[in-house]
């Protein structure tokens, strides 16, 4: 008897031009599968996608699109026993780099495995975050990508090589551990993930499962700074950089002192002066290579 998969598409992702073969490349490869198709649209999508949930069974979710997409659905599918595959079409991909899926090969190749890992969930803001928050740097890049007209990683290089020339520090209160902490950063992150999907680990304790997450401090301020960073990152190693610093929790309260830009998996959120981050109870089952 023939297991039952849905395959939600967000047709606007931009890492795969001719979605018909990518549907037709899914549907050879899950011949043990009856797959129903269901696209986003931008309108409702939360709601739709809960509906269907709630009123179909389905063995397998199987999501093609960036890390927003894959959250959107992830969000309706919390404490759900049914395993989300994730199928990577974003520019960047972070949240599948962290399950050791590039590309729709890894994602396949997750499926007929059948690993899985019961993910932990983050609350921003009561905002689920499945892979990384962060404020600074790398949000006002991602904020640049969304402002313009391009897709893909070209595009997103090009954003990248603009925001580097921009030497904004910003300011942070934590309260993070029973302590109240005061700190300057380049760029916070907040991590249940353990690396971006251009594949710099910019957590190397992180561990999607461990019921924790890292709260990242980097505060590079020279040529040698960044020199140094970029060799931790190559060896995915941050310990022993005196302008790195990284606390584990559960929950953290953080103030934005200075309206640094924030993300969360990829999507922005504007005007967050004050965040709590907290570790959720309920838990998704994601197809992993890891």
């Amino acid at each position: 008897m023939l297991k039952h998969a849905l395959l939600i598409i967000n047709p606007a992702s931009g890492n795969h031009d001719n979605k018909i073969d990518l549907i037709d490349n899914i549907t050879k490869n899950t011949s043990g599968y009856k797959v129903t198709q269901w696209n986003t649209t931008g309108e409702n999508d939360a709601y739709k996608i809960g509906h269907l949930l709630d009123t179909e069974n389905h063995d397998i979710v199987m999501v093609a699109g960036g890390d927003g997409t894959i959250s959107l659905v992830a969000s309706q599918m919390l404490g759900s026993d049914t395993p989300l595959l994730p199928i990577p079409l974003g520019s960047a991909n972070g949240l599948c780099a962290c399950l050791g899926i590039q590309n729709l090969d890894d994602s396949i190749n997750a499926l007929k495995i059948g690993n899985t890992i019961q993910m932990d969930i983050l609350s921003v803001n009561e905002t689920i975050c499945l892979h990384l928050c962060d404020f600074g740097f790398n949000a006002a890049l991602v904020k640049k990508f969304e402002e313009s007209e391009e897709r893909g990683m070209i595009s997103y290089f090009k954003s990248s090589l603009t925001q580097a020339f921009e030497n904004n520090k910003f300011s942070f209160g934590l309260d993070i551990n029973g302590e109240t902490v005061l700190v300057d950063a380049k760029m916070l992150v907040i991590a249940n993930g353990d690396r971006y999907g251009t594949g710099v680990k910019i957590n190397p304790l992180g561990k999607l499962n461990d019921r924790k997450f890292e709260v990242v401090v980097l505060n590079p301020d020279s040529i040698q700074d960044w020199t140094a960073l970029t060799l931790a990152f190559l060896k995915e190693d941050l310990s022993g950089l005196d302008f790195v610093e990284v606390f584990q929790t559960k929950r953290v309260h953080i103030t934005n002192l200075k309206d640094a830009v924030c993300h969360v998996d990829g999507e922005v959120i504007d005007d967050q002066k004050t965040v709590l981050i907290e570790l959720m109870d309920k838990s998704v089952n994601f197809f992993s290579n890891v």
